[in-house]
């Protein structure tokens, strides 16, 4: 099992990772971060393509106000915004 906390930045902006025994979250502060990051989509797919065979819950947190589910199974949304991740599914 993984826990703990990880803070950084993605262009100057706060992200942070947190995991536990119900998986992952990556939290934006806010949707302009959030954004940028989908930028990332396409050299994270091998890492997450990882994940997902080990069955790693992993959902996106933007701003404390909307929760997206990324893993096992992109959420709608993620998929429209992401079409990138549309391999995962």
């Amino acid at each position: 099992m993984v826990a703990g906390r990880l803070r950084g930045t993605v262009d100057g902006r706060p992200v942070v990772i947190d995991a536990d025994e119900g998986g992952f979250v990556i939290s934006f502060a806010t949707l302009s971060t959030a954004w940028a990051a989908r930028r990332s989509a396409t050299a994270l797919l091998p890492a997450l393509a990882v994940a997902q065979r080990c069955s790693v819950p992993l959902r996106l947190n933007v701003a404390g106000l909307v929760s997206l589910e990324l893993l096992p199974r992109p959420s709608r949304l993620v998929r429209l915004l992401a079409p990138r991740l549309s391999a995962l599914a």
